[in-house]
């Protein structure tokens, strides 16, 4: 009897094992399902969209209008914070510059900062919808720049739809085997005020990433130093490498540093790659305008006599689950008129597969040498 009985044990002890393990790997494939449901739970407004392989997004107006997370092969390859409900992570917009004197996000002295919350979350309102083929968002707020000389009275609207797979219909990609999500996004920033606001503020957009990976950046001329790294704590040298047309940064994501690249250098993309937790890799990248003669709005505190640059990249200081880079790039600073609109627009492909897979794409889409990029090491 005791045998027996042993027996039953082992055995409903290995079955929970069993379930417990796949459990854990159905619970990142439906990470997105799992958002989903919690946010239904709570009933907090939210939409997903779906393309034709299955991959989605979804937006939630409360959580400043982000694409709170993407599902491509069954995972959420961007940065999500472990809690839904605090809002955090993945692709958002942002209005440069951040500090100095027509700032309203750091405080005047740089120490902390102002209340943002006009901004992020916001109060956005839908505006135009139409179900899994295209969502407008737009927040109007006011706020004050840190001299005292600007009332901004501004509205920030954000509109995204599903981009199609530029590869589509290649014949030199046909037979390749990858998951594909696009996004198609602008936003953009109107003047209410009666006053013009003259080439001082800017458009940014910020994809949140999980880290240990590295950042492509292709430029114009990689003998000449196209970036800086004043912002916070120098980026180590060693996560700097320079390829053929273009830099790769590691980012870290338990380390603070942040680069910027100038408008004269930047060929209008930013790419990540990295190890995904099925043992696939994929990229997720931005396709921009660049104006190299324009003024752009965000600079190192140190540097606020200097033009800004057009593309960013960030590696956090958390540790854990709270880790995360990100992917920026700037608009040039607009003139706005009383009821002017100034339009920023972006596209967002994902790609999962295996390495040769992406660097393939990646020579087609990015640039031609991405595949001679220095790879840090993925974890």
């Amino acid at each position: 009897m005791r045998g027996t009985l042993s027996f039953f044990l082992a055995v409903l002890i290995g079955a929970g094992t069993f379930l417990l393990l796949k459990t854990g790997n159905a619970s990142e494939e439906r990470a997105m399902d799992s958002m989903i449901s919690a946010l239904k739970g709570r009933q907090v407004e939210h939409y997903v969209f779906t393309n034709e392989q299955g991959s989605r997004f979804l937006v939630v107006p409360k959580f400043g209008s982000r694409i709170l997370a993407v599902s491509v092969g069954g995972e959420n390859l961007f940065w999500t914070h472990p809690d839904v409900f605090a809002g955090l992570g993945g692709q958002r917009s942002w209005v440069a510059p951040e500090g100095g004197a027509k700032g309203f996000i750091f405080r005047p002295d740089w120490k902390g900062n102002r209340d943002f919350s006009m901004l992020d979350p916001g109060d956005y309102k839908v505006t135009s919808y139409e179900e899994n083929e295209f969502l407008s968002l737009a927040n109007t707020f006011q706020t004050t720049s840190n001299d005292g000389q600007e009332k901004y009275d501004l509205t920030l609207t954000r509109e995204v739809r599903l981009e199609e797979d530029p590869l589509l219909d290649d014949p030199g990609f046909k037979g390749l085997k990858y998951d594909y999500l696009g996004l198609d996004f602008v936003h953009k920033l109107r003047n209410n005020s009666g006053k013009t606001v003259d080439r001082i503020l800017d458009l940014w957009c910020l994809v949140q990433i999980p880290p240990r990976g590295t950042m492509v950046v292709p430029v114009h001329d990689v003998q000449k130093e196209a970036w800086r790294t004043n912002y916070f704590e120098p980026i180590p040298e060693e996560f700097v490498k320079a390829n053929p047309g273009s830099f790769s940064y590691y980012i870290h994501g338990s380390q603070r540093y942040k680069v910027g690249i100038r408008p004269d250098s930047a060929k209008g993309a930013i790419c990540y790659l990295s190890k995904a937790k099925s043992g696939d890799h994929y990229m997720v990248f931005m396709i921009f305008p660049v104006r190299p003669e324009g003024r752009y709005a965000d600079r190192p505190k140190e540097k606020q006599e200097t033009n800004g640059d057009a593309i960013q990249l960030y590696s956090h200081l958390e540790k854990g689950t709270l880790a995360f880079g990100e992917l920026e790039c700037h608009s040039w600073s607009f003139e706005l008129p009383p009821g002017g609109e100034g339009a920023f627009p972006i596209k967002t492909y994902i790609y999962k597969g295996s390495l040769e897979a992406l660097q393939k794409i990646g020579n087609k889409l990015i640039f031609p040498e991405f595949d001679k990029a220095y790879l840090f090491k993925m974890e």
